[in-house]
């Protein structure tokens, strides 16, 4: 797999910086926000699985080449037992002993956005975001725009592939760092 450019990985970086700003603004405003260190509910409750473009597996993917092969080899495991199951799925991603992400750093928008954007008139979180903006109110809130985000990178990246898509495109051993899958890319 090619590497990010410089360039992309700057672009990448700064939407990245730009979500934490929003993501920082919200959680230390708000001491109720349950979105912290230490919460994996969405991490263990995904409604379908992940989908990243090219830039955003090329950033994951360094991460997850970082951990040691025995907790690649689980990641994978994880990955193919829940390709063609039904959700809620866990991510394969998360150390479900801790509860924390494996590739924190590396984690995608989508993971970095929820519980903190929007997608066309509807929130992007869980049942206990909702119940506690039905207790507290969204009063200064300002939710992030999601579809401008995921419009943004496919345009700079192209077109979005599912977790499963990537994983299958890069095979374990040698042929890993093989090309990306052609198709909508």
């Amino acid at each position: 797999m090619e590497p990010l450019t410089e360039e992309q990985r700057q672009v990448l970086e700064d939407v990245y910086r730009r979500i934490d700003v929003r993501v920082s603004s919200i959680t230390g405003s708000h001491a109720w926000w349950p979105c912290r260190r230490g919460c994996d509910h969405c991490c263990r409750h995904l409604a379908a699985p992940l989908t990243l473009t090219r830039w955003e597996w090329t950033y994951l993917w360094e991460g997850f080449q970082a951990l040691p092969p025995e907790a690649q080899a689980e990641v994978r495991a994880h990955a193919a037992a829940l390709e063609g199951t039904q959700r809620p799925y866990t991510c394969p991603f998360l150390d479900r002993q801790s509860g924390g992400c494996r590739v924190y750093a590396h984690r995608p928008m989508a993971c970095r956005t929820y519980g903190f954007y929007v997608s066309q008139g509807s929130g992007n979180w869980c049942h206990f975001i909702r119940g506690l903006l039905d207790q507290h109110g969204e009063g200064d809130i300002v939710w992030g725009n999601q579809d401008s985000l995921e419009d943004t990178l496919e345009r700079l990246s192209g077109a979005t592939l599912s977790l499963f898509e990537w994983f299958a495109a890069h095979p374990p051993g040698p042929a890993s760092g093989g090309a990306p899958p052609t198709a909508g890319c």
